[in-house]
């Protein structure tokens, strides 16, 4: 009997690693499966794009060249993105009806932009669409099938398991050890190596729960702007700074500490700590790795994080994990897109606060329903004649109880609840209302410039959407003016040259605004056209050496000049400041030194009295057809524009 076991149990040993083994292979499999179906997924999104892109006119050769590439690998397991060949038979004939359809899908594309029916594009785009979904089906099948086979290699494992805890109570314990390895791999998320969020949850309590003798900190990190890095520098860009960020983030975590991943680009961290200060060095520490390894962007804009940190001691009540990742959470969002800080302890104003905001959240789509939000002028005055020449849109929030709301407590929570794009469409569409108004009735109007956001400038659509409600209210040609912060220029100013393109194409001017509060460069100037140049206030506090600061000064208005971009110093409170602008021949002037921002009807009393000044001077009008066909005569004095019906 001991000579069969000594020949048996080596044999079963034997059967064991060769099951392990097909079983983590089966794994890796699996787990590959799910990459390739968030690839076809991927070309199914980016191709609907791509369609919707093309037919309105938007070409993007690049987006055609990454879901090429993706499908190219798919079908060869050849590329960049790591994936792998399938031996289903239903997925691969499933994928080459999708790379063909792909191709007519391309034919089509060019047939749009030869100027025919775009109709053909969209029955083939739909046609393209169903393809990918039967793919990711099939492919979900076969995985399923594969899942199964691999429950039935662990069902095996875990017999032979058994047989050994009886037999080899030294071989169970390793294999017990195997099987941990193993559970761990499932657990962390596949691209960054970091625990999944359920997982992390699990983890992170059972830290906490078997050391209570120690303190503990709950972080919640978001990388800021993340899904601009996506659309911008595209979606593999993007992996390699979630990598590189984990990786970093990874080497840090010590015993009794762990790391996670909660969606897209925010993690999750547990951290053992002494003092509050150590733990904040830490942090700065795996920041200032991270950015020196590469967090910049096209070599201008730096990667940045928000870290809410919730100390466990810092909380009253008794919370869960969950709940003190939700704290942790609350305190990232009181700093994000604050480019001066990137770290907050939770505490209990940060929870006061959090409440207040979300009132403010709830309450942001019935106020603009009822027109609580108040759009305000702000006079430009033109220094060659101290006449007013233009006016900037800003927005007020007037409360039902009558209190105004500054703008300082409203934009930022509509920044990160992304709908400050909705606010940026809602002004301008009341200043074309407004315009529209003045212009029927005969009264003077002024150019206005109306400030687009960040997420406004990045949506597609948004020229279109722009140009639609300028026609609508019959808002004539150069009366409108574009302002966009010289951040959003720089961080990619390729796009920046097509967007003003096509806003000069629809007749809107361009300003360039608060340049000099950043990442200002003077090659923004030649590379981008725009009309009017912004100075920021930055420029004219009294600096350490008054003499650099006007020699500067004088130099920027002078290049802008030469390159026939008019210049609006803003933020003007002193006669002196008037008096040097004037010698540099700045054209435009914005500050409280004259005007400070006004309602509508203040701004209208204000104009009506200089229009009807300047009237009187004004002996024939030049004839111009504006306004759905209507010959009106047109103004022109100081750079503001008055339309009067003719008599």
């Amino acid at each position: 009997m001991k000579k069969y076991m000594r020949i048996f149990f080596p044999i079963l040993f034997l059967c064991l690693l060769i099951i392990s083994g097909i079983s983590v292979k089966m794994i890796h499999n699996i787990s590959n499966y799910g990459t390739l179906i968030n690839y076809v997924g991927i070309v199914r999104g980016a191709s609907q794009r791509l369609v919707k892109l093309e037919m309105n006119g938007v070409e993007k050769d690049d987006l055609i060249d990454y879901v090429g590439s993706i499908l190219k690998e798919l079908r060869t397991g050849r590329g960049e993105y790591g994936l792998v060949l399938t031996q289903s038979k239903e997925y691969n004939q499933n994928l080459e009806l999708l790379d063909a359809q792909w191709n007519i899908v391309l034919d089509k594309i060019q047939e749009v932009r030869e100027g025919k029916d775009k109709t053909g594009l969209l029955n083939e785009s739909e046609t393209l669409f169903k393809i990918a979904n039967d793919t990711v089906f099939s492919l979900e099948r076969y995985s399923s099938y594969r899942s199964s086979q691999l429950g039935m290699f662990i069902s095996v494992v875990s017999v032979i398991c058994l047989i050994l805890l009886i037999y080899y109570i030294k071989s169970f314990f390793n294999l017990k050890k195997k099987n941990t390895e193993l559970k761990d791999i499932v657990s962390r998320d596949k691209l960054t190596g970091a625990y999944n969020e359920a997982d992390f949850k699990k983890e992170a309590a059972g830290i906490v729960a078997h050391n209570q003798d120690k303190k503990f900190a709950v972080l919640y990190i978001d990388i800021e702007n993340f899904k601009y890095i996506n659309d911008v520098f595209g979606y593999a860009y993007g992996d390699e700074v979630l990598k590189t960020y984990a990786s970093f983030m990874l080497k840090d975590t010590r015993e009794n500490e762990a790391f996670g991943r909660s969606v897209a680009d925010r993690f999750t961290a547990l951290r053992c700590y002494e003092e509050k200060e150590e733990l904040l060095a830490r942090l700065k520490e795996v920041d200032r790795k991270f950015f020196r390894a590469g967090g910049r962007l096209s070599g201008r804009h730096l990667v940045t994080v928000a870290c809410g940190i919730c100390c466990i001691d810092d909380v009253i009540e008794h919370l869960d994990i969950g709940g003190l990742i939700d704290r942790a959470n609350f305190a990232q969002k009181t700093i994000k897109n604050d480019p001066k800080q990137h770290y907050a302890f939770y505490n209990e104003n940060i929870r006061k606060k959090m409440i207040e905001e979300n009132g403010i959240r709830d309450r942001i789509d019935s106020a603009m329903e009822k027109g609580e939000f108040v759009v305000y002028l702000q006079p430009k005055v033109a220094l060659s004649n101290e006449e007013i020449a233009g006016a900037e849109a800003l927005v007020r929030w007037q409360l039902p109880d009558g209190r105004m709301l500054p703008p300082g407590m409203f934009i930022p929570i509509m920044e990160k609840s992304h709908v400050i794009g909705k606010l940026d469409k809602y002004v301008f569409e009341k200043i074309c209302i407004w315009i529209h108004a003045r212009l029927k009735a005969g009264l003077p109007a002024v150019p206005v410039s109306v400030n687009v956001s960040k997420l406004q400038f990045y949506n597609s659509d948004f020229v279109k959407e722009y140009r639609e409600i300028k026609e609508q209210y019959q808002v004539p040609d150069g009366i409108l003016e574009i302002e966009f912060t010289e951040t959003v220029a720089f961080e990619n100013q390729k796009y920046m040259v097509e967007i003003i393109e096509e806003l000069h194409a629809n007749g809107f001017g361009c300003s360039l605004d608060d340049f000099g509060s950043g990442y200002s460069s003077l090659g923004l100037l030649k590379d981008i056209q725009i009309d009017v140049l912004k100075l920021d206030a930055m420029f004219f506090r009294n600096s350490a050496d008054i003499e650099k600061e006007k020699l500067i000064v004088r130099s920027v208005i002078t290049m802008a000049k030469e390159l026939n971009i008019k210049v609006v110093a803003e933020g003007i409170e002193l006669r002196e400041q008037v008096e040097f602008l004037r010698e540099t021949s700045c054209d435009l002037i914005q500050g409280f030194i004259y005007f400070k921002p006004m309602p509508l009807k203040e701004f209208e009393k204000l104009i009506d009295v200089k229009a009807s000044e300047q009237a009187r001077s004004y002996e024939e009008p030049a004839m111009q057809n504006i306004m759905g066909g209507l010959v009106m005569p047109v103004l022109v004095n100081g750079g503001s524009i008055f339309v009067r019906h003719p008599q």
